[in-house]
């Protein structure tokens, strides 16, 4: 299911976030509204920019039907601390697909927790992308079915598992992990 509104832009917490992060993808708690269920999901925020993206942002502003979507997920076992990668595509071009990356550390910070506790509860997934202004030029929603929802709640368990044991060890640090992971990413120029 798609949905056009493009007079609307991110919440404001959202884009304080991500401009205080630097990210251009996200994956937060929030309450959608227009749902039918009126309780807090998780929902993926994807911001284009550039001139890289000025083709994908026109489609996107046009488009009236969901778009091909895909999700990826790893257990990125650092020394310090576990973070989960929730790797995102959405197949605006068959061939070249807008791509982005959502680093949580569930042991670290609840709202990580939070984020997949939802993704496994959750019967869809709310993305909303935006221009470079966070203007939201297109959302859909992606079904969740029951091998998803299993596996968003196996990375929680496991990495929060994995983490108890680091803590034992008194080497738990969420923000060294998170750090050392984000050192090996580069800004598309």
């Amino acid at each position: 299911m798609s949905q056009k509104n493009t007079s609307e832009t991110f919440p404001q917490r959202v884009v304080d976030m991500m401009k205080a992060g630097g990210s251009t993808v996200t994956c937060l708690p929030v309450k959608i509204e227009s749902s039918e269920v009126d309780d807090w999901q998780a929902a993926l925020f994807f911001r284009l920019g550039g001139q890289e993206s000025e083709a994908d942002i026109e489609l996107l502003k046009s488009q009236e039907a969901a778009l091909a979507v895909g999700i990826e997920t790893d257990l990125i076992e650092h020394e310090n601390a576990t973070v989960v990668m929730l790797r995102v595509q959405m197949f605006t071009q068959p061939d070249n697909p807008l791509v982005g990356e959502v680093l949580i550390t569930p042991g670290g910070a609840e709202t990580h927790y939070e984020i997949l506790t939802l993704l496994g509860a959750q019967e869809t997934l709310t993305w909303f992308l935006s221009d470079q202004d966070f203007q939201i030029i297109h959302q859909q929603r992606q079904p969740l079915n029951d091998d998803w929802r299993k596996e968003f709640l196996a990375l929680r368990d496991e990495s929060f598992k994995r983490d108890a044991v680091i803590r034992l060890a008194g080497k738990y640090s969420a923000q060294t992990a998170f750090a050392e992971v984000v050192s090996h990413y580069s800004l598309r120029g």
